[in-house]
Formats: C-alpha cells, structure tokens, sequence
C-alpha cells in the first residue's frame, strides 16, 4: 500500500469539526477559555481546533462533545 503524503489531504474533515466546535460553543455562551477549562486543556488549543490547524485524538473530541453536552459523532456532522 502506497503511503499517503501530509500534503495531499484535505482537511475538511477538520474544517467540520472547526465549524461544528465553535458553532456549539457560541450558541451556549461559551468562550474558548471557559470550554477549554471544562476539558482540562488550555485556552489556546480549543482556539487551534477552532481554526482546524490541529489534528485531535478521539480522546480529546470526547472531551470537548462531553464539555459541549453532545456526543462525538455531533461534532462531525454536516
């Protein structure tokens, strides 16, 4: 199987999970500060997934759904 180059993808998937993550966040009145201390991370990486510039583990989507009130696949739909 060929290895597939960083380069190539398309990150919409990331976009997505940006779009969903901040539309959630606003619609509670959060800010990114206060999400961010709600998953135990700082404020600056809720900002990184926010702006899609971060790959995030499973883990850490949980964390943000759970802080979010939804579950994970939520934050990846359309």
């Amino acid at each position: 199987m060929d290895e597939i180059d960083k380069k190539d993808l398309d990150p919409w998937l990331r976009r997505r999970l940006a779009h969903n993550v901040r539309r959630l966040r606003t619609a509670k009145k959060l800010s990114q500060e206060r999400l961010s201390e709600s998953c135990g991370f700082h404020r600056t990486y809720i900002s990184q997934v926010e702006r899609s510039v971060t790959n995030i583990t499973l883990d850490n989507l949980q964390r943000i759904a759970e802080a979010l009130g939804e579950e994970p696949p939520v934050l990846l739909k359309p």
